[in-house]
């Protein structure tokens, strides 16, 4: 059993399986990353307008890096080729944009909560690519990247039942386990289960 914490005596959610924890972790990625790309700030509070973008810029490159893990596999960079399988983003970068996403975006946004000079977030539109060139700089837009992060998320869901069971991560865990006694909670041997209604 998999279990997430508890918050008093409400358990918020206990899981059967890797792929039944992967269901709803990417959903509620997905769903915050979507109220901050489509929050609008107030300029006179913020001092400039524009959307939540760090925060959600985050979530978005997580979620590239999670469904790189399970399908590609390797290193945490090797991840990110990803962007270019043609089963899931299919955005035909070539290999120094891949890295601008992985050095300049996801690094630096994730461990030092700023990106690297010469680079930017924009919101962006509906049908506009995901990353863009200003004046030769990288540009991340997000609210094309949401909407393919949405689809490929589906995608990944679909095929997981074949791919999870094979993929590193499970692996991993698996090979943890064997060699670690966790106590079993008094919910788990209650076989007490509560999972989110939520879906991608």
């Amino acid at each position: 059993m998999y279990e997430k914490a508890s918050t008093g005596d409400f358990f918020m959610a206990i899981h059967t399986s890797l792929e039944a924890m992967l269901r709803e972790s990417l959903s509620e990625m997905l769903l915050v990353a979507e109220y901050c790309i489509t929050f609008r700030k107030d300029s006179k509070k913020w001092g400039s307008s524009g959307c939540y973008g760090y925060p959600g810029a985050i979530l978005l490159l997580s979620i590239t890096d999670c469904i790189g893990s399970y399908v590609v596999g390797g290193n945490t960079k090797k991840h990110f080729s990803i962007l270019n399988h043609r089963d899931y983003y299919d955005l035909c970068l070539d290999a120094r944009s891949i890295n601008q996403i992985f050095e300049a975006y996801r690094n630096r946004l994730t461990h030092n909560a700023i990106m690297e000079v010469n680079v930017s977030l924009s919101i962006g539109d509906k049908k506009g690519r995901v990353l863009d060139s200003t004046g030769g700089a990288p540009c991340l837009n997000l609210l094309p990247f949401l909407i393919l992060s949405k689809k490929v998320v589906a995608r990944f869901l679909n095929n997981a039942p074949r791919i999870i069971p094979q993929s590193m991560p499970s692996q991993e865990i698996r090979q943890k386990h064997q060699h670690t006694n966790y106590p079993k909670s008094p919910l788990v041997q209650q076989r007490q289960v509560y999972t989110s209604q939520l879906t991608p």
